[in-house]
């Protein structure tokens, strides 16, 4: 392995390290608020609250820097699955910190997860700025995104309209909307980060410059919709399920990247078989860590 790719391990890890960091910090201050807060000022208390605040900055913050420079490094194939490693200090964090309690196969289900994620980062599945960009330039390839954006919002908003319908769910099926999200996230930077030297050079042609400037858009939307959508999921639902749950759609996403989008072929036959593990370990974790019931804000005021 060379300096390069171990330098893009190493933030991937750090990114997700930081990201769950500042998510349980998030949930402390939510722990305070949600009970005297249901849905009036519930925002505004917690954008006043320092410590809140600090979660932000350190997860989104730090965990997106860190996120970007692992992406430059490896690629989006990889990058995701090395993000989720961050879980261990969320199982952690949550029982030690926010005081969040871990039954038996919800503590096999993270060990899947983290066993899901070590799979897909072993399929070796990496992906450079020079392929990106001679993705942008295919036509085909740019429906192919077209489909895959257009798909993963439509998901999203299914999702959330099912947390509007199934309640005794809402905070799981708020965070599996997060997770397509993320998905696009994770997508849109890689358009971002091989476009924007030749965008800031005024090298781009007008098509380069449209597709940098819709990555832009897409990634602030995503940013500031993941970020309130959490609080909302963290109002219903423990941080230890919530995160998880989410990570089902971000870690399956690689694969249609590597395969649908970009058409690639994976380096071994024995990467096929890590991306095939990784998928469905995730799968089965995430409908591990969702079966427990949530309790009601209402409810939780009652007692």
């Amino acid at each position: 392995m060379t300096p390069h790719y171990l330098t893009g391990v190493m933030f991937g890890i750090l990114g997700g390290v930081l990201t769950q960091l500042g998510q349980l910090l998030e949930k402390r201050v939510v722990n305070r608020v949600r009970i005297d807060s249901l849905e009036k000022g519930f925002m505004r208390r917690l954008v006043r609250d320092p410590l809140w605040v600090v979660g932000v900055v350190v997860g989104l913050g730090g965990g997106w820097a860190a996120y970007m420079v692992s992406q430059t490094l490896i690629g989006p194939a990889l990058t995701p699955g090395l993000m989720a490693g961050g879980m261990v200090v969320l199982a952690i964090g949550s029982v030690r910190m926010n005081g969040e309690t871990l039954n038996a196969s919800e503590i096999f289900g993270i060990g899947l997860m983290i066993l899901g994620v070590l799979c897909l980062g072993l399929s070796g599945l990496g992906i450079n700025a020079a392929q990106v960009r001679t993705m942008l330039a295919d036509r085909w390839a740019l429906l192919r995104i077209f489909i895959f954006t257009a798909g993963l919002l439509v998901l999203c908003l299914a999702s959330r309209g099912l947390s509007r319908r199934i309640l005794h769910r809402q905070g799981m099926f708020i965070a599996v909307a997060n997770g397509f999200l993320s998905c696009l996230s994770d997508f849109w930077i890689n358009p971002l980060i091989a476009l924007i030297v030749i965008v800031l050079a005024g090298h781009a042609t007008s098509n380069q410059f449209i597709i940098f400037l819709l990555a832009v858009l897409i990634l602030l939307l995503c940013a500031s919709l993941i970020t309130w959508q959490n609080q909302m999921a963290f109002k219903y639902a423990q941080a230890s399920n919530v995160v998880p749950v989410a990570q089902v759609p971000i870690q399956i996403a690689p694969v249609l990247v590597y395969f649908y989008i970009f058409a690639l072929t994976p380096p071994s036959r024995l990467s096929v078989f890590y991306i095939l593990a990784g998928s469905a370990l995730t799968i089965v974790s995430g409908f591990l860590l969702g079966r427990r019931a949530e309790v009601p804000v209402e409810q939780e005021r009652a007692l």
